[in-house]
């Protein structure tokens, strides 16, 4: 799942997407998410949808529609929520 949102006074576009975690390291958003992005957010989603973790610190953007989190949490069987602003506009 993944969209790009605008919302009044606000001047960027927002992207979101919500992927299957996995071992630390590469993660692929199906963007469009840009180097020249924002990282807003990145959220650790448990499998059972009950717990919610932060771990937007560990999280880069590496690439066009990849972000990284090298010697990062593990959140294989996991979701990680990723939000975006759009850079550059």
């Amino acid at each position: 799942m993944s969209g790009m949102i605008t919302a009044p006074g606000w001047t960027r576009a927002i992207g979101s997407a919500i992927i299957p975690g996995g071992a630390a390291g590469d993660h692929s958003p199906p963007g469009p998410l840009n180097l020249d992005d924002d990282l807003l957010a990145v959220k650790h989603v448990s499998a059972d949808l009950v717990t919610l973790a932060d771990l937007t610190a560990e999280f880069t953007i590496a690439g066009a529609n990849l972000i990284n989190n090298d010697l990062g949490t593990d959140t294989t069987g996991e979701f990680l929520l990723v939000v975006w602003a759009e850079g550059n506009v």
